[in-house]
């Protein structure tokens, strides 16, 4: 049996943003988009706190909620949308990809074979 097809999302929100409103960008996209396309993001908000000198970051792997393989539209979709948010500047929807390839496992997990 082999992995689906997913595809890693990293989308960079304005500097300084609070949470409230990275959340809410977050919930948006959820909402909005990957709900109604069947999608579901394997992840969520990083970066946060006063001491962060990082921008807020919405990160994680785009799957098929259903299992199936996601596809170059469903990936044109997400990056559709990220465009055109005003809150996002800059994001990458990573090629489509298995599940299981190795870039995607937690470090130190390809020893547990």
């Amino acid at each position: 049996e082999r992995a689906e097809i997913v595809s890693e999302l990293r989308a960079t929100l304005i500097h300084g943003l609070d949470l409230k409103r990275a959340e809410k960008v977050l919930h948006s996209l959820q909402d909005d988009l990957l709900v109604p396309s069947g999608l579901y993001l394997n992840g969520g908000l990083s970066h946060f706190g006063d001491e962060s000198k990082l921008s807020p970051e919405i990160a994680g792997l785009v799957t098929r909620a259903d299992g199936s393989d996601i596809t170059e539209r469903d990936r044109k979709k997400v990056e559709t949308w990220l465009a055109a948010m005003t809150q996002v500047t800059e994001f990458s929807m990573g090629a489509l990809k298995p599940a299981d390839s190795p870039e995607f496992l937690p470090i130190g997990s390809e020893d547990n074979e």
